[in-house]
C-alpha cells in the first residue's frame, strides 16, 4: 500500500530526517529505506538502532505523529493506481491488499483517497508471525481472497515497492510486479520478478 498504492513514503522520510536533524542526528534516505515494507516490530528495532537508543525513536516517532495528525493523515495517490483498479474492478478481478502497516492505516489511508471499495479483502503484517520478507501476509491474503474465488498461486499476481515486499511475494510463489519507489530492487528481485516496471500507468499501457 504505502509506496505503491499511496504516495506517502516520501513524505514520512522527509518527517524523519527533520524531526532527527531536531536532536542534532543526521539521518538519510538510504537508511530510511532500511525499513521500507517491513513489519513495525522490524522496523522499530532497525530505527531505534540507526538513531542511537530509545529516547531519539520516540521523539521521532512523536513528530511523525503529531505532523501527520495535523495534516489529517492524508496522502496522494500514486500515478496510475486508479486506473489500474479500475480496469481490473470493470473485469470482475478482485484485488487485496497485503500491507505491513496495520489495520487501522490501511483502513483508513485507502478510505481517504476514496479506493477501499476496490478491495475485497486487506491483510496486515501485525496478522501474521512473520512480516515481510517472510510470505505470511501473503500467504494470508490469497487464503481470504479463496473465500470469493477459487485460484492457484500461479493465477494470482502482486506488485510491490520494497525488496522486503518483493522477496514475500516471490516466496509465496507468486509473479510480482515491482514499481520502485525509493529504492531500486536488487539483483535477485529483479531476476525473480515477473516485470519491474516504472510505474503502475506504464504497466496498465502494457496490458
Amino acid at each position: 500500500m504505502d509506496g505503491l498504492l499511496i504516495d506517502s513514503e516520501r513524505m514520512i522520510m522527509q518527517a524523519c530526517i527533520a524531526a532527527a536533524k531536531e536532536i542534532d542526528i543526521t539521518y538519510t534516505q538510504a537508511e530510511y529505506a532500511e525499513l521500507i515494507g517491513r513489519a513495525w516490530p522490524d522496523a522499530t528495532r532497525i530505527m531505534t538502532k540507526q538513531l542511537g537508543g530509545d529516547d531519539n525513536f520516540q521523539h521521532v516517532m512523536h513528530c511523525i505523529n503529531a505532523g501527520l495528525d495535523k495534516g489529517g493523515n492524508v496522502f496522494p495517490l500514486k500515478t496510475g493506481a486508479l486506473a489500474l483498479l479500475k480496469h481490473y474492478q470493470e473485469r470482475d478481478i478482485i484485488c487485496g491488499v497485503a500491507s505491513s502497516s496495520p489495520i487501522s492505516h490501511i483502513e483508513e489511508r485507502l478510505s481517504a483517497v476514496g479506493v477501499r471499495d476496490y478491495f475485497t479483502i486487506v491483510s496486515s503484517g501485525h496478522e501474521v508471525e512473520n512480516g515481510k520478507p517472510h510470505p505470511d501476509i501473503y500467504l494470508l491474503a490469497m487464503e481470504r481472497l479463496q473465500d470469493h474465488v477459487k485460484f492457484a498461486a500461479h493465477e494470482c499476481i502482486a506488485f510491490e515497492d520494497s525488496e522486503p515486499g518483493a522477496r514475500a511475494a516471490i516466496a509465496a510463489n507468486l509473479d510480482v510486479v515491482v514499481v520502485p519507489d525509493l529504492k531500486q530492487p536488487s539483483d535477485f528481485v529483479r531476476e525473480n520478478s515477473f516485470k519491474v516496471v516504472e510505474s503502475l500507468d506504464h504497466f496498465l499501457k502494457g496490458l
